[in-house]
């Protein structure tokens, strides 16, 4: 048994303990404990590291915007530890095919562990469902995946017992409030809340309590999903940033960066226990591609700033450890069936070590995406010092200690 002592945020609380360690998973916690090895943390605490159950690390397909290998060193120096890849690469990951081309790629690839979210846009065989960590639903355009046919989702999700996440705008809405125009405000009037809202109220009438629902951008979309029994996540961009901000086209996202009300708002029910998780929405496109803002895809790096910001969220008191360790480990581990995400026995040992005193402004030359660039430029972040996975360490010092494939797949146990 390998031992690491320090300390660690354990049910709600810090204190000092030790945690026993075998194939990777926490088997004891106590004070004192003997072992084969003994890793002593002596500065900052230990967290769990983030589930990031949203990212786009753009493999295959896209790979001049990011790949498996770039966007989980990233994920790693964020003190991400497991991310879950959207189905929406060239080719989509919408058959068996095309699901095994995508894990053969991360797995010789991948810094962090990982899993992979399934397209539902058609029939698919139902044997798919034991190999795949979650599913995806599309209610809008997005980068190489048309919007579901709304009418078919009640036979797409039959029997799925996984989580299904689901990007709520409704295409029809979106389509009619088109407006012309080159800056953040009217990308905001060309998919207004009022489009998140009409998805989640049609989910509702769709029955059962199952979906989850993606990057929520209105506070009445939270309200919805509240009533509705769906769980639901919120981005750091839709937090931190807003459309007054000087962003242009590298704030250019969907769903848009809404007024600084909204995000302020956002904020208030994320640390009143209102919503679920936060993930990071992970979706780099290049400078050249964000050149034009009309031109511009939709979409910004995020995975190696969001636990950063937390932790800054939370030294600026304005969100407690509890919210903090829920939204961002526990809670998104739950939503997957993996064990991930809390320091407790039959977890992974996936840890982080912060120190709050860590403040650092972020930015874009620190950052390890491929894009070479992040939209919280010059805003404080606390990043992680040192990051174990599966109670290897995995960064040591702000540097990185295993090679790329050092990440292992994990379906769904649900």
């Amino acid at each position: 048994m390998e031992v690491i002592e320090g300390k660690f945020y354990i049910d709600g609380e810090i204190r000092a303990a030790s945690i026993g360690i075998e194939e990777g998973r926490i088997v004891k916690i106590g004070k004192n404990l003997t072992g084969d090895r003994i890793i002593r943390i002596e500065e900052g605490t230990v967290f769990p590291s983030m589930v990031d159950m949203h990212v786009h690390m753009r493999e295959p397909g896209y790979a001049w915007k990011e790949d498996f290998e770039s966007g989980t060193l990233s994920a790693l120096h964020g003190g991400v530890t497991f991310v879950l890849d959207m189905p929406n690469t060239k080719p989509p990951v919408d058959s068996p095919e095309n699901f095994r081309t995508k894990l053969k790629i991360a797995s010789s690839k991948s810094y962090v562990d990982f899993g992979i979210a399934y397209l539902l846009h058609k029939k698919i065989d139902r044997s798919i469902a034991e190999e795949v960590t979650s599913f995806k639903i599309y209610m809008s355009e997005t980068t190489n995946v048309d919007p579901v046919n709304y009418l078919m989702i009640p036979e797409l999700i039959k029997d799925i017992k996984k989580n299904i996440t689901v990007h709520a705008e409704f295409q029809e809405c979106v389509q009619k409030s088109k407006k012309e125009g080159g800056n953040l405000l009217y990308h905001d009037m060309s998919r207004p809340e009022t489009c998140e809202v009409m998805a989640v109220r049609y989910l509702g009438t769709v029955g059962g309590s199952g979906f989850h629902i993606a990057h929520v951008s209105s506070p009445d979309t939270v309200e919805l999903s509240r009533i509705f029994g769906f769980t639901k996540e919120v981005t750091p961009h839709h937090l931190f940033l807003n459309r007054d901000m000087d962003l242009g086209s590298l704030g250019k996202v969907n769903p848009p960066l809404r007024s600084p009300f909204i995000s302020e708002r956002l904020r208030y029910l994320l640390s009143s226990g209102y919503i679920d998780v936060v993930a990071s929405d992970h979706s780099p496109h290049t400078l050249e591609e964000k050149s034009d803002f009309k031109a511009a895809p939709s979409g910004l790096p995020g995975v190696e700033t969001s636990l950063p910001l937390l932790f800054q969220a939370y030294k600026d008191s304005i969100l407690t450890l509890d919210v903090l360790v829920k939204v961002a480990m526990e809670r998104p581990g739950f939503l997957l069936g993996i064990p991930k995400g809390k320091i407790a026995p039959g977890y992974d040992a996936d840890l982080s070590v912060i120190r709050l005193s860590d403040s650092r402004r972020i930015k874009s030359s620190d950052m390890h995406y491929k894009c070479g660039w992040t939209p919280f430029e010059n805003m404080w972040g606390i990043f992680p010092r040192k990051v174990f996975i599966r109670g290897e360490m995995a960064l040591d010092n702000f540097e990185e200690t295993v090679e790329p494939g050092f990440g292992i797949y994990y379906k769904s146990n649900r």
